[in-house]
């Protein structure tokens, strides 16, 4: 198999362990790979604001429960078992995000980076801030602000939307033994029954 192939599959095999484990936590409805359909592929993909192309994120779906109730999110999965470039992946990662707000993209009230490996574990604690995702749309900012220039481009980046992107920025990481640690499918038909009876949707 050729190591282009090896990475599909892997990125195949995440996005459904991604979406499993986020059915199984019971906040999720609905949750939907962009390789679901075609139709979950538009809901999942924008054009990048200069350039002529497009991008998509993995996975979306709705939440449920308060403070979350409808609320919907976006998630890019990456099934490493080390950092390797992930650096580099969730810097796109924001610039999307950025694009997403900027357009008021219907299915981005919320974004989630899902992986199996923490990475730059030294500045973890500042990956969801407006500064990162400040530093990530300037590192794309041909695309985002039609500009490769770092001054111009900080001229025209909205300081408001980043914030926003920082403010709905998940940062999740799984692993093996987590995804098995969620409710049973028993205790999730019980509670899925209770919810019908009051007359909510599951």
């Amino acid at each position: 198999m050729a190591v282009g192939e090896d990475a599909q599959l892997k990125g195949f095999s995440g996005a459904r362990r991604a979406k499993q484990w986020l059915e199984g936590t019971m906040r999720i409805s609905g949750a939907y790979a962009n390789t679901d359909s075609e139709s979950c592929g538009r809901r999942l993909t924008l054009p990048w604001p200069y350039g002529g192309r497009t991008f998509s994120f993995d996975l979306g779906g709705s939440m449920r429960g308060e403070p979350y109730q409808h609320d919907t999110f976006c998630a890019e999965v990456k099934n490493y078992t080390q950092p390797s470039d992930q650096g580099t992946h969730f810097d796109e990662f924001l610039a999307k995000c950025y694009v997403a707000v900027a357009a008021n993209h219907h299915h981005s009230d919320h974004f989630m980076w899902i992986t199996w490996s923490p990475f730059r574990t030294t500045t973890w604690s500042t990956l969801s801030t407006p500064d990162q995702v400040t530093k990530s749309v300037l590192a794309h900012s041909d695309r985002v602000l039609g500009t490769a220039d770092e001054a111009k481009g900080r001229e025209l980046l909205n300081e408001e939307t980043a914030n926003a992107v920082a403010q709905r920025l998940w940062l999740l990481v799984l692993s093996d033994k987590q995804e098995t640690l969620v409710p049973l499918k028993d205790w999730a038909a019980i509670v899925a029954a209770e919810l019908v009876r009051r007359g909510e949707s599951w």
